[in-house]
């Protein structure tokens, strides 16, 4: 199940990266100016989480074997 949801993510970030770029590229056809990037990069933020997401998976996954293995 998790898999398809950091699919959907995945899939769904791509889609927003690429309308964002669409949008900054018709700003600059019309001479407007592109506001600038503050903050995180988006695939900064993808990318933590992901680890996090995976992390916690890893952590529960090893909990619920060593609990059943006692």
């Amino acid at each position: 199940m998790l898999k398809y949801i950091v699919l959907a993510g995945i899939v769904y970030f791509f889609w927003w990266m690429l309308k964002r770029h669409i949008r900054h590229k018709k700003m600059q056809w019309k001479g407007e100016v592109v506001p600038e990037q503050k903050g995180l990069r988006p695939i900064t933020l993808l990318s933590l989480v992901m680890v996090v997401l995976y992390g916690g998976y890893m952590l529960w996954y090893m909990v619920t074997q060593v609990g059943s293995a006692s």
